[in-house]
């Protein structure tokens, strides 16, 4: 069950007695949160680096599992870190880059701990043409007002 962030009161005072049900405020802003974590989600994507569209599948699937609770993933998996922040990624330990499996591709061993470098990735601009690194950013600027006319929208249904 989800916890309640308005309570109801009441008050009495001369005669006069108040009580004040907040339940309807309380599903409102559920509703005005659902809809914001979905728009700010769908508004990251045309800016999120695409080559296969499994990064961008597994970023929303993750976010719609939390979807209403204000948390929006911009990047999951072992990836999401080096492309949200479009910075070239190590081995923490050697300073080198992953290796080439054939058949799979370029991959690091299995609990490797990476550092980021000072280089910056070089997104694949024909997969997307928008793609940029902190992708929240631009989707922000472009967005914003549309997120809160979402929200406040939502408040009124």
């Amino acid at each position: 069950m989800a916890q309640k962030h308005f309570k109801g009161f009441s008050i009495e005072e001369m005669g006069v007695k108040i009580k004040l049900d907040m339940d309807g405020a309380e599903k409102a802003m559920r509703r005005a949160q659902y809809a914001l974590d979905g728009a700010i989600m769908q508004s990251m994507i045309p800016y999120m680096p695409k080559v296969t569209g499994s990064f961008i599948q597994r970023t929303v699937a993750k976010s719609a599992a939390v979807q209403g609770t204000g948390i929006v993933y911009a990047g999951v998996g072992p990836e999401g870190r080096y492309l949200y922040k479009g910075k070239v990624m190590v081995d923490a330990k050697t300073g080198k880059g992953p290796m080439n499996i054939p058949g799979v591709g370029l991959r690091y061993k299995l609990g490797t701990k990476l550092k980021a470098t000072e280089r910056e990735l070089n997104f694949n601009k024909l997969a997307n043409p928008d793609v940029q690194k902190e992708w929240f950013l631009p989707a922000k600027k472009k967005d914003l007002k549309s997120w809160i006319d979402q929200a406040q929208n939502a408040i009124k249904e």
